[in-house]
């Protein structure tokens, strides 16, 4: 994962989360659902990112 891909899911995330405050702050629930979608997709990125890894590690140990 590289710098940039890590910098782009804390934004998304970030943004989700001030998204989903404003959303229950302003009794607006499609934004709060929004924000919630948004950290929710910043968590798979994080994820995917983080399995891409480790396949490549355990390709690397196997010698493939």
């Amino acid at each position: 994962m590289s710098i940039i891909d890590s910098t782009k899911n804390t934004a998304l995330a970030v943004s989700g989360r001030t998204k989903e405050i404003a959303g229950f702050a302003f009794k607006n629930r499609d934004l709060q659902t929004e924000g919630k979608a948004d950290q929710i997709q910043a968590n798979l990125r994080r994820a995917r990112d983080k399995s891409v890894e480790a396949v490549g590690s355990v390709r690397k140990a196997a010698g493939l």
